[in-house]
């Protein structure tokens, strides 16, 4: 099929190319996505059958259920839409390139905005399709209607998304506008994991959680409570789920077409942005204080904090570990809050991030291989840099239950400085020079490294618990 040169399908299809030679590389990328998509129908059709042979749930499940998952994925939509919407402003930059075209602009800007909510539909309904299948297998057909509840959420994340990205450039300018866009949407990927939790939360400290049939009777929402209206209007019939799917499409196309130039304008102030000089006075004479050692160190921190970019990017990633503390806040063993065993991921996954910023993303390995310092002292400076500012994170634990717990505060800030170090010496192995750009897509090259660390930092976990038992049995 030959589609006409300029006609909306047309810029369609280069979009979506675009965003298909954004996928990871190597590796087999393409099998890898198989094999991912064959084990979630696998974990799937188990978590199905499992379901099926289980005893049955109050009629205010399901539609709890829906909701509290609903508004979760809304949030993460809205966050993956929201980075998508700074990333056309900010790193294609050919809108000048466009508006010099003889394409109206109404036409790829309707083009861009509905690859963006295709590409956060497909990246979400990747997670949840497998699941919706395996339980229309097992005899639970409605699970089907997560076809169209995946792309509805998506088109009203898209049109939220470009919205806070406009106000957002209109509030804080073009220049603070991309590392502003990053933070709020990890703010908002914490409301995601939040919201998954919201039954959980509601009962409290349950045994069995808040699906507990006799637990869940006493749930501050009824099953009439306004709040489960819009989740039983769609778990009622198939037309109401089609029809918000077409007033989704709607809402987005209007958006756009409401936004549209005031996005081509943005688009175009953020592509002229510059750097502006520094007004610091002229320094006659430069001296560095200290070993070259402290030099050293104070220069890896500076490059760190000076790139809020790279620190969004770490912001976001600690976020995964939320859903294991969100989890763990109402909950405790023999009297002890489990949410500080969280400290000792954390630890490890950001002496990770740090230290691969430290010793892999060095821009300048000549400049430091003529310096009068030894490689191991260099590496032992780098290391130094990517622990300090996790120090006070790990010594946390042992400060704030020294009153209560004291033991068990020393047993997790030892653990957490423990993988701290573990993690950050993997990296020193690493011999292939790296960009800072690539900070985000380090561990798609070397996916064991990933599961590496996982292991190491849950091997930390499970030592501290071993000498928590030792302590409380002797």
């Amino acid at each position: 099929m030959t589609l006409v040169p300029g006609s909306t399908p047309w810029l369609l299809r280069h979009e979506a190319l675009l965003y298909w030679r954004e996928r990871p590389k190597g590796l087999g990328s393409n099998t890898a996505l198989v094999l991912f998509l064959v084990l979630l129908h696998l974990v799937g059709l188990l978590l199905a059958w499992t379901w099926s042979h289980a005893s049955p749930l109050p009629d205010s499940a399901a539609p709890a259920a829906l909701t509290s998952a609903a508004l979760g994925l809304l949030f993460l939509m809205i966050a993956r839409s929201l980075v998508r919407a700074v990333q056309v402003l900010y790193t294609r930059g050919d809108f000048d390139l466009l508006l010099g075209s003889p394409l109206p602009a109404h036409r790829f800007m309707a083009a861009r905005g509905a690859v963006i909510a295709i590409a956060v539909t497909v990246e979400v309904g990747i997670l949840i399709w497998p699941f919706a299948n395996a339980f229309a297998l097992f005899g639970h057909p409605a699970a089907l209607k997560a076809y169209l509840l995946v792309p509805t959420l998506g088109l009203l994340a898209t049109s939220v998304g470009l919205i806070l990205t406009l106000l957002l450039f209109a509030l804080c300018g073009p220049r603070r506008t991309r590392v502003i866009g990053q933070v709020l949407s990890a703010i908002i990927a914490i409301g995601f994991t939040v919201s998954l939790q919201i039954a959980n939360m509601l009962n409290g400290p349950s045994k069995h959680g808040a699906f507990n049939q006799g637990v869940w009777g006493n749930t501050a929402f009824a099953i009439d409570d306004p709040m489960y209206a819009p989740a039983r209007v769609w778990l009622a019939g198939n037309a109401v789920p089609l029809l918000l799917l077409l007033v989704m499409a709607a809402l987005l196309a209007l958006t756009i077409r409401q936004v549209g130039e005031r996005f081509l304008t943005a688009a175009i102030a953020s592509s002229g942005v510059t750097a502006t000089r520094s007004r610091r006075p002229a320094i006659t004479e430069l001296r560095f204080a200290g070993t070259p050692r402290r030099v050293l160190i104070r220069k890896e921190i500076r490059l760190i904090v000076r790139d809020p970019w790279l620190l969004t990017q770490i912001l976001q990633q600690c976020v995964a570990v939320l859903p294991l503390a969100v989890v763990a806040w109402s909950h405790s063993r023999n009297g002890l809050p489990l949410i500080w065993g969280t400290d000792i991921y954390l630890c490890g996954f950001l002496s990770s991030s740090l230290s691969w910023l430290t010793l892999v993303a060095e821009e300048v390995p000549e400049l430091l291989a003529t310096a009068p310092l030894a490689r191991d002292q260099i590496v032992r400076a780098k290391l130094a840099a990517a622990l300090w500012p996790i120090a006070p994170l790990a010594l946390l634990p042992a400060v704030a239950l020294f009153g209560s717990h004291p033991w068990f505060g020393i047993c997790v800030s030892v653990c957490a400085a423990g993988a701290a170090v573990s993690c950050a010496l993997l990296n020193v192995s690493e011999q292939a020079p790296a960009k800072r750009e690539d900070f985000r897509a380090r561990t798609r090259a070397k996916p064991l490294r990933g599961f590496i660390e996982l292991g190491i930092v849950v091997s930390w976990s499970l030592l501290c618990w071993g000498l928590v038992w030792l302590g409380r049995a002797a």
